[in-house]
């Protein structure tokens, strides 16, 4: 994969678009993702917040941050979890003037050439865009038939317990208005893993936000390992289990 150099023309232009990349051991994939993530257009930053990898994707997104003020790295000096990165990041893009704002995947799973129809859509049709594995033209590749049939089958699950109409509720390639992240409380979501993105994603519904979704396909990493563990599996089907009793009335609602 070649390296893209971003555009240099409007550099002293202050980023609206901001995407929040968290990173745990992902330095052989930084060097080449957020330069095209930068070339997309020129009012675009990249924030990344990195666990404190041992493997250096730290140091590779420092040396990418002295190259261009469009990135910025939030170092932590733990492995504090995706949930709490992404917050962290949107948090960030919000106290510098975010007004879109986009979460990715930093393994190229998420390809920045699906950014554009994201960002349009949330600039002038809808409020919300998710990049989609399960509409019409999305898909999943090197995906082992189990996982593909976990994912599916929670999807399903989801979908049907909580009534959404979104298809891919699991999906972390998202684009929001400045609004949905301030207002629907994405920031005080504190589960991990599958269990925020169900959570935001019926935050979203709930306040009766525009969602539209974009056909993906997911291609799992090129380097580095998965993160998805079994303990995160259970958080997110113990989650998908409280928001069915309250979303039928078994639990009361929250205030």
């Amino acid at each position: 994969m070649s390296r893209q150099e971003p555009p240099r023309a409007n550099e002293d232009e202050e980023p609206t678009v901001w995407t929040v990349l968290p990173t745990y051991n992902e330095r052989g994939n930084l060097a080449t993702l957020v330069p095209a993530l930068l070339a997309l257009r020129p009012d675009l930053a990249v924030v990344v917040v990195d666990d404190g990898s041992p493997d250096g994707t730290g140091e590779a997104a420092a040396r990418l941050a002295r190259e261009t003020r469009r990135v910025h790295l939030l170092q932590r000096g733990a492995r504090l979890g995706y949930s709490s990165a992404v917050r962290q990041g949107l948090r960030y893009a919000l106290d510098h003037g975010a007004a879109l704002l986009l979460q990715a995947d930093a393994d190229w799973s998420h390809h920045p050439k699906y950014v554009p129809e994201l960002l349009r859509l949330v600039e002038s049709e809808c409020e919300v865009a998710i990049g989609s594995r399960y509409v019409e033209g999305g898909g999943t590749r090197n995906w082992a038939l189990s996982r593909r049939l976990l994912s599916r089958g929670a999807n399903l699950l989801v979908r049907w317990a909580l009534r959404l109409p979104t298809r891919d509720c699991t999906g972390g390639f998202r684009c929001y208005r400045r609004a949905v992240v301030e207002q629907s409380g994405l920031l005080d979501i504190n589960t991990e893993g599958y269990a925020f993105l169900l959570a935001t994603i019926q935050a979203i519904h709930r306040d009766g936000w525009r969602v539209r979704e974009v056909p993906i396909v997911f291609v799992d990493r090129q380097f580095g390992s998965s993160k998805l563990s079994k303990w995160i599996i259970l958080e997110a089907a113990l989650v998908v289990s409280k928001l069915a009793l309250r979303r039928f009335g078994v639990l009361g609602k929250r205030e």
